[in-house]
């Protein structure tokens, strides 16, 4: 048994000291009065509320006015209440009350309190004895989760909890069962009101199924026992690997298509975590075999994903630039392509055999720089040297004289004389027919000078899945607040110039050029 009631009783002396005199009947300044506890002996279980009533009776000549009574005793254990009696006690006159005491885990043993009235500066007090004994009491406590992920670790805290006035002591035993018995534990132990037993079981993993866990006590003599039934449990996950612009990307998600985070990819030996949305992303810079291990809730997939980059070779034909991408053994459709020259940058798309065609005289001659770009392959870039073809000899041949008129024709051109014959030659000149035929097409030729000129021209392409669009300023103006609108039906679009949007009739295309520029817009098809 712990000093508390003795340190207690110390204390309530200590305090009695300090007041002045009391009694349960007397005569103090001129006020006369007795105090009475029907019931001053108590026996009670920590817990238990107590009702004491007492009896108050004006024992002098004088009217008692402004009375409080109270308990008091040990400082801890117990708690205490009062009354103020607002009511005027006349002389002879009796007063009967009760006040309420509350036992809370107070240790066992025999206890003194005192009753107290107090009128003004003068005390009356009673005895009153309370009794606490030994209460055997305890809680048991597991706490786990439900449902486990299968391949992680899985935790249980078991916690015995004394709600007992001293100290307990017996066994305490646990076990852990499945199909079969996993663990089984037991202990001899005491246990302080204040300092509750607890114990920690972790295990790295557990094979699927449902299992129980137990914790029994048997402490001075009371026995109780509690279970916790869980599972271990693997999701149905799916996962896809692909490598994209530069990265290998893998993607983990549930029957409902979220992503599920804290999977372990490792990556060549690197380890990550999926991300709150379920993806990985691992950069990649040289081409090369990968091997991708995910660890799917204790199942482990491996696949290996082959990251290849593109290869370029070009040739000069004139003022033609013939590029082909590979990817080091076949030829790569689909692939964009960019010149970048003196004069400045042209674009292109592989065909089907991964050929690009261009015209130097839109980038300049001398060195270039070559890049080929695709979202499935490591980019390319190289660094060629071009050479201005010579300019071409003019020639011209002549007619002679006739009529005093002389006609200049092109090399290219093929002048057949009229035949010789016995006929007198015929005065060389113009029909009315011929004129009108010349002026026309000089007509036409200065129309289709103008619109060659002044107008935009406009190239559209479509390969497998890829629509491309080529716009050309004219060469007279610029061409400012150009829109182009298409109904083409695409998932995705870019552009090297201005501003392209997709929406339910297809797609517009807003740009401003200078005059001779050129645009391109890439469009792929949904």
């Amino acid at each position: 048994m712990r000093k508390k009631p003795v340190l207690g009783l110390l204390i309530l002396l200590v305090i009695l000291m300090g007041i002045k005199p009391v009694s349960s009947e007397g005569n103090v300044g001129g006020i006369s009065l007795s105090i009475t506890v029907l019931n001053n002996e108590f026996t009670a279980l920590p817990g238990d509320t107590l009702v004491i009533p007492f009896s108050i009776k004006n024992t002098g000549n004088t009217t008692i006015t402004n009375m409080t009574v109270y308990i008091t005793g040990p400082t801890t254990g117990f708690q205490y209440s009062g009354k103020a009696i607002r009511i005027p006690l006349l002389p002879n006159d009796t007063y009967n009350d009760t006040l309420i005491l509350k036992v809370l885990n107070q240790e066992p043993g025999q206890y003194l309190l005192r009753i107290i009235a107090r009128v003004g500066d003068q005390y009356f007090e009673a005895p009153v004895i309370v009794t606490v004994k030994a209460l055997i009491d305890y809680d048991l406590t597991i706490t786990a989760q439900d449902r486990y992920i299968y391949g992680r670790s899985v935790e249980i805290y078991l916690t015995l909890t004394s709600k007992s006035n001293t100290v307990i002591s017996g066994r305490i035993g646990y076990y852990l069962v499945g199909n079969r018995t996993i663990i089984n534990q037991t202990t001899i132990t005491y246990v302080k009101p204040d300092s509750p037993w607890e114990k920690k079981l972790e295990f790295k993993t557990l094979p699927l199924g449902n299992y129980t866990v137990v914790l029994w006590a048997n402490m001075s003599g009371v026995y109780k026992e509690v279970s916790k039934n869980f599972e271990v449990y693997r999701r149905a996950l799916n996962y896809s690997i692909s490598f994209e612009h530069g990265a290998i990307r893998i993607f983990v998600y549930d029957r409902s298509g979220r992503g599920v985070p804290d999977i372990t990819v490792t990556v060549n030996g690197v380890e990550l975590k999926t991300d709150p949305n379920g993806a990985v992303t691992y950069s990649v810079s040289t081409p090369g075999v990968y091997r991708v291990t995910l660890n799917l809730d204790g199942k482990i997939v491996s696949k290996e994903l082959v990251v290849k980059s593109l290869h370029i070779s070009s040739i000069q034909e004139g003022e033609r630039l013939i590029v082909q991408v590979t990817d080091g053994k076949k030829e790569v459709p689909n692939v964009t392509v960019t010149v970048e020259g003196p004069k400045g940058k042209d674009f292109g798309i592989t065909n089907s055999t991964g050929f690009a065609l261009f015209n130097l005289s839109k980038v300049g001659y001398g060195t270039l720089i070559v890049k080929a770009e695709s979202a499935s392959y490591l980019p390319a870039e190289t660094i060629i040297t071009t050479v201005s073809p010579p300019s071409p000899t003019k020639t011209s041949t002549t007619t002679p004289k006739t009529s005093n008129t002389m006609t200049t024709i092109p090399t290219t051109t093929t002048t057949q004389y009229p035949p010789t014959s016995s006929e007198p030659s015929k005065k060389s000149g113009i029909s009315t027919e011929t004129a009108l035929i010349l002026v026309i097409s000089g007509i036409l030729l200065a129309a289709t000078s103008y619109f060659a000129l002044a107008m935009p021209t406009v190239h559209e392409e479509t390969l497998d899945r890829y629509y491309f669009v080529k716009v050309r300023a004219p060469r007279l103006r610029p061409l400012k607040d150009y829109k182009l609108e298409r109904p083409v039906k695409a998932v995705e679009v870019r552009v090297t110039k201005g501003k392209a949007t997709l929406n339910d009739d297809g797609i517009t295309w807003e740009l401003d050029l200078e005059p001779g520029e050129e645009a391109y817009l890439q469009a792929i098809l949904g």
